[in-house]
């Protein structure tokens, strides 16, 4: 009697233990099956927010080519490509865009042309520091960055420094690519970057067109903000550079437009330097694109680059530029 008994437990279990391991192969294949669905589900979304933003591209192009078309001579806030795009409604999606003037701002990638600083860059950096109240000394560290060289600049920092960290890593010795990188300069915190990105972008400093090559980038003083239009000189006040800024309305046709505005005049400044940092048109833009489908929310970013009624894509990013 007690074999029988015996006999039928280990059947028992043995049942149990087959029951139990065909629910958790059936759960297995549930899961990957899930998985895969899952997987292609967001690959297809993925894939077609990537089209959505290549076509919110063409109508930027297509905004930027008419301003060029209509107004060659300037750029300012008042027009058309300043102008959001929001809620375009599809099938599956939701589409909101818009166009970022990255001639606003300075490019960090001007403090070193052909391998070595350029003093107007630098000098200019400097005061747009010093309004901040930043460490001028951030600018001799970008450029012991960009720089080929292992020579330390007064407060700058090469290679030993960077290699005394953890993780170690080297100094670029390049322009920077994306103004993300800025958080790899030694001594640029989170706070500072934060504060310094309102200000300052990086750009090719090689132009497409060989009328510009190897020469700093312009910043627009139509678009600039109030900061970078005081940094122009070292005695402009906060005043003078509100005005110049004119609540973000400011529309010089040309750079000797501006140059003979009383609140930029007064200062007897060198026109002739100053005509190497500024310029009345811009360039290079930052296509932020928001695409929304179903639960799930895709941000793109274009750089794009603008040479009289023409505009390509310079670079894709998931962050902005």
């Amino acid at each position: 009697m007690k074999s029988i008994n015996k006999q039928k437990g280990v059947a028992l279990f043995v049942t149990l233990l087959v029951v139990t391991i065909a629910t958790l192969l059936a759960t297995e294949i549930w899961f990957r099956n899930t998985l895969d669905i899952s997987r292609q589900s967001n690959n297809r979304a993925s894939y077609q927010a990537t089209y959505y933003a290549s076509g919110m591209v063409l109508w930027a192009n297509d905004v930027l080519r008419q301003d060029y078309e209509e107004n060659p001579g300037f750029d300012s806030r008042s027009d058309p490509w300043n102008q959001t795009i929001a809620g375009i409604e599809l099938e599956d999606a939701i589409l909101s865009g818009k166009l970022i003037d990255l001639d606003s701002k300075f490019n960090l990638n001007n403090l070193v042309i052909k391998g070595v600083p350029h003093p107007q860059s630098l000098a200019y950096f400097q005061r747009v520091l010093s309004n901040l109240e930043l460490d001028v000394g951030i600018a001799d560290k970008i450029i012991d960055w960009l720089d080929p060289d292992q020579v330390p600049r007064t407060a700058g920092a090469e290679d030993p420094i960077y290699l005394s960290k953890r993780p170690a890593y080297r100094t670029a010795g390049q322009p920077f690519v994306h103004i993300s990188e800025l958080k790899l300069v030694d001594g640029i915190t989170e706070s500072i970057y934060q504060r310094l990105r309102n200000f300052v972008t990086v750009l090719p400093v090689n132009y497409p067109d060989n009328r510009d090559r190897d020469k700093p980038t312009k910043f627009n003083v139509n678009t600039a903000s109030a900061v970078l239009l005081r940094s122009l000189g070292s005695t402009i006040s906060t005043n003078d550079a509100l005005t110049l800024y004119n609540r973000g309305n400011a529309s010089h046709q040309n750079v000797n437009d501006f140059l003979l505005e009383p609140a930029i005049s007064f200062y007897n400044l060198n026109g002739d330097e100053l005509i190497k940092l500024i310029a009345t048109k811009s360039q290079w833009f930052n296509a932020s694109i928001t695409i929304k489908m179903e639960q799930t929310v895709f941000q793109k970013y274009a750089l794009l680059y603008r040479n009289s009624n023409i505009t390509v894509v310079k670079q894709w990013s998931d962050t902005p530029f």
